[in-house]
């Protein structure tokens, strides 16, 4: 381990006793041996703790906060906490590749100018059954890991939204505990990650690596899995607009990365109003997309996959609508959205 930099794995946990072993038994195997792991609990009311307790290893510290500091709270402790060369904060109900670590750090150690480094993922449910996967958009990276600037990232965002899984994360720790310093959750809210790898990108390159080294969990109990039914407009344009107001930002941008930002905006619409067709609230569902069928979304329709999607999503929805249907359309939109992780 002499010729191993140091990584600091952190894991914020609370009430997670039915995943927190078999997270700690993924860390723990890792092929890559020389890092310290901190669990930083937000004074959970379970066997979270107890079940953490019975793991002997020497790099294992528990951190009991007193009182529930909130999750924002808990993951800036977890920033004071990192040490080392590289750190990463670890969700406590996902499961991580043997060598996640090892391939992430040999990135590091190979590549010039990059300060975090990201995977690909496969998504599982609450019994651990693959229900999918998280690829970094294929125009992006190619067929093989990359490097990627601010610019090239931002413009991806504004084409595909934020397709960086957060708990992939490992950064260079004097990064996260200079320039990251906390998650900014006053200003963004859900979506304070994608703004911190924004900030680690205008300091310095990212690595992408092209391969699911995280098993992911999407499960209904989960905040995720209530954000994706949300009505209200998403967190993510908040970061987008904080960033667009950037004169130096707005400066590296072309006419089509404002249209992409266009597409998105479009298709988060078309979701919205689905989820208040799905809740019932049928007026709001119109509401939406009352104004929605131009050329803009015709032309993103004949030109992207996505873009058909949202306006074949949009046309049923309006037919069902006008049709006054109510629970077979439901039920068909339900569906569409767990077999499509949305």
């Amino acid at each position: 381990m002499k010729n191993e930099p140091l990584v600091t794995i952190c894991v914020p946990t609370f009430n997670a006793e039915k995943t927190i072993q078999r997270t700690l038994e993924s860390i723990l195997s890792q092929t890559y041996k020389n890092m310290v792991v901190h669990i930083s609990d937000n004074a959970s009311t379970d066997n979270t703790l107890t079940i953490v307790e019975s793991f002997s290893d020497p790099r294992i510290n528990i951190h009991r906060q007193p009182e529930n500091i909130g999750a924002e709270g808990n993951f800036n402790y977890c920033i004071s906490l990192a040490s080392g060369k590289y750190s990463a904060i670890y969700h406590a109900d996902d499961v991580y590749v043997q060598d996640m670590v090892e391939r992430q750090v040999e990135f590091f150690e190979s590549t010039t100018n990059v300060a975090a480094v990201f995977t690909e993922a496969t998504l599982i449910d609450e019994n651990d059954i693959e229900v999918g996967k998280i690829n970094f958009p294929i125009d992006l990276v190619g067929e093989s890991d990359t490097r990627i600037d601010f610019p090239t990232l931002f413009k991806a965002v504004l084409r595909h939204a934020n397709f960086l899984v957060c708990p992939s994360a490992m950064v260079k720790t004097d990064v996260l505990k200079n320039i990251v310093q906390r998650w900014r959750g006053d200003l963004f809210r859900s979506s304070a990650d994608l703004d911190v790898w924004l900030r680690i990108a205008q300091c310095s390159g990212i690595g992408l690596i092209r391969r699911p080294l995280i098993r992911y969990r999407i499960s209904t109990e989960q905040y995720t899995a209530k954000v994706r039914a949300q009505t209200t407009r998403p967190d993510f344009f908040l970061v987008t607009d904080y960033y667009l107001e950037q004169s130096e930002v707005a400066a590296i941008l072309n006419a089509q990365d404002i249209k992409n930002l266009e597409r998105l905006l479009m298709r988060d619409r078309v979701m919205r109003a689905i989820n208040f067709y799905i809740a019932g609230d049928f007026a709001s569902a119109n509401g939406l997309i009352k104004n929605f069928f131009g050329w803009a979304a015709l032309e993103a329709g004949l030109k992207t996959k996505r873009g058909l999607g949202v306006l074949v999503g949009a046309i049923v929805l309006k037919c069902l609508l006008t049709c006054h249907i109510g629970d077979p359309g439901q039920r068909l939109f339900i569906k569409l959205k767990q077999k499509l992780n949305k």
